[in-house]
């Protein structure tokens, strides 16, 4: 029994240093492995627990072997690190993994200085001792009971935002291509003209759409949409804006951009579409109409300006850009038309 005995106090100087260099190894193998935070955390926290419980259950055995000896005079301070200890479990370990974990610390540290103090009436109402009480007793009870719970709540939450990102995403995204609907263009459009923001129009639609469908059928139709969507995304910066219009048509904003930088961009977008096949079919093109915002515009004006410069594209023979950057004398718009391939 000497080494129960009270001057001794052998785990005051064996804990500490074991846990630092224990520790320190960890910190060591963190820094050289980041990506194994979660298994050094985890033992971390079993090493914590083992340094918690064999003082506890130490000091708690030599209090009751050893006459006149009182706990708490000679348990270490201690208690505190038994919350800290629930809270880090609660953490890093799931669900009812960690609250096991967590009866499993409270019954190894907490029930025994517990039962132990209430068996000793006289050092239970020291201050010491009503202090442990209240540490090992409602304080971390209630961890215990209420961390799993704001967990779950936790959960929720991030299941509602999930839930709502989603929703966001449904409501404006198209079904079929995965780019953005109607509703999206429409609002990045009006942003620019309530904001006053220079803005480009590209307006395209595909040239004998109809055909493609009656020849081969809508399931490759949707294909067709699908590839030209992507390809057309690929080439756009990250605050342009392309969104489905509605069936075969397509219309892209390009924020800050000006007329010549416009009109290259559609020309690259007629190009990504008519210099491929796309699955049976050989050849798909597009007609585009260009135009900027202007003072005065209006979400339908600049549609309409848009949407004529598209018709004009169609009449001239399709598979081309038809702008209002340049005009004739006459007053009519040039149809920009580059050679395929040129961006």
């Amino acid at each position: 029994m000497n080494v129960l005995s009270a001057p001794h106090r052998p785990l005051d100087m064996i804990v500490p240093p074991v846990m630092f260099v224990l520790f320190a190894g960890l910190l060591i193998a963190l820094l050289r492995r980041p990506r194994w935070l979660l298994a050094i955390a985890r033992i971390a926290l079993l090493a914590s627990s083992a340094a918690l419980i064999v003082p506890t259950w130490f000091y708690t055995t030599q209090a009751i072997v050893t006459p006149g000896l009182q706990l708490v005079t000679t348990l270490p301070p201690i208690s505190a690190l038994l919350l800290v200890l629930i809270v880090m479990v609660m953490i890093f370990f799931p669900g009812r993994q960690a609250l096991g974990m967590a009866l499993l610390a409270w019954i190894l540290v907490g029930v025994p200085v517990l039962l132990y103090l209430f068996g000793h009436p006289a050092e239970m109402w020291t201050p010491r001792g009503r202090a442990l009480v209240m540490t090992y007793g409602p304080v971390a009870v209630m961890l215990v009971v209420l961390l799993p719970i704001l967990r779950g709540m936790s959960g929720t939450i991030e299941r509602l935002v999930s839930d709502r990102v989603w929703m966001e995403a449904l409501i404006n995204q198209d079904p079929l291509t995965g780019i953005h609907n109607r509703r999206v263009g429409e609002q990045v459009l009006r942003d620019c003209l309530v904001e006053q923001v220079g803005a480009g129009l590209i307006m395209f639609d595909l040239d004998r759409f109809k055909a493609i469908n009656d020849t081969y059928g809508h399931t490759i139709g949707d294909q067709v949409l699908t590839v030209v969507a992507a390809r057309c995304k690929q080439l756009l910066r990250a605050d342009a804006c392309v969104s489905r219009w509605g069936g075969e048509e397509f219309l892209v904003v390009i924020p800050g951009a000006d007329i010549t930088g416009v009109c290259r961009l559609a020309e690259r977008l007629r190009g990504a579409i008519a210099n491929a096949p796309i699955g049976p079919v050989s050849r798909v093109t597009a007609s585009f109409g260009v135009t900027m915002l202007a003072a005065g515009d209006t979400l339908a004006s600049a549609l309409e300006r848009a949407d004529r410069r598209l018709y004009e594209s169609k009449q001239r023979g399709r598979n081309c850009v038809v702008s209002t950057a340049a005009l004739s004398a006459g007053g009519q718009p040039t149809p920009v038309t580059p050679l395929d391939g040129v961006g």
